[in-house]
């Protein structure tokens, strides 16, 4: 069995008198998928927020590799080996798509002058690497605003992979993609599957049991079942809460 790269242990997060995250315990393995679905409001997002630091939990742990990030800021989490992406793709509009990968290249270097990275061949060639492992050949040169939504999608992931990740949050990237565009991302995200552990927030299930080695449920801020597709699928209370049956 491969071992843990991400582990939270009894992670809790209140709003008021709304908690959002009840006593949350999951891993995520070197080198897996691990699919977190739930309805929506289940605190999903929340999760996420939590893991890079947006959000400061009330209690519990996050650790990555060992180390705990209870005191870490957002990049210093990144450069330990975190990256996310968003429901809403946050990428620079104003800039073309390889100057965004070039940006998080640089970034990851700690360089500070982005007028001169396009003049860097080694970096241009490390970013077209990047927007090529995510299905956007030839697109280098376009301008963010010009790009349909599915390719924005796709280069926020070109600009995660840049960071060059131990484990990558996937918000939701089904969101907004038509049929083609959704195939599109399940191929290049299986293409990852090996390389990179990731943990995939999803409502999509046809994506989700593409894609997912295990597969853990999320219900009102708690996880209500783990396991494998098949696993899952069967749990009486999962199809009750979000699969929409009531056979059990």
């Amino acid at each position: 069995m491969q071992q843990p790269i991400l582990t939270i242990e009894r992670l809790r997060k209140r709003f008021g008198g709304l908690r959002v995250t009840d006593d949350v315990s999951l891993d995520v393995r070197e080198n897996e998928i691990h699919a977190l679905i739930g309805p929506n409001g289940a605190g999903k997002s929340t999760l996420i927020g939590q893991i890079m630091g947006e959000i400061v939990a009330d209690a519990g742990t996050i650790s990555l590799c060992g180390r705990d990030l209870a005191r870490l800021s957002q990049a210093r989490r990144v450069r330990l080996g975190l990256a996310r992406t968003f429901q809403v793709p946050e990428v620079l509009g104003e800039y073309s798509a390889r100057e965004n990968v070039l940006a998080a290249l640089l970034a990851r270097r700690g360089g500070r002058f982005f007028s001169n990275a396009s003049r860097d061949e080694g970096l241009v060639r490390e970013a077209e690497g990047f927007l090529v492992r995510a299905g956007l050949d030839g697109r280098g040169d376009q301008r963010v605003a010009d790009l349909a939504h599915g390719e924005r999608k796709l280069l926020e992931l070109a600009v995660a992979l840049a960071t060059h990740p131990r484990v990558l949050l996937l918000d939701e990237p089904m969101a907004g993609l038509g049929p083609q565009e959704s195939t599109q991302m399940i191929d290049v995200l299986r293409s990852l599957r090996g390389e990179i552990a990731m943990l995939l927030v999803e409502h999509d299930m046809n994506a989700v049991f593409a894609l997912a080695d295990r597969i853990s449920v999320l219900v009102y801020g708690r996880i209500i079942a783990s396991g494998s597709a098949a696993e899952v699928r069967a749990d009486p209370l999962v199809r009750i809460a979000y699969l929409g049956t009531e056979e059990a």
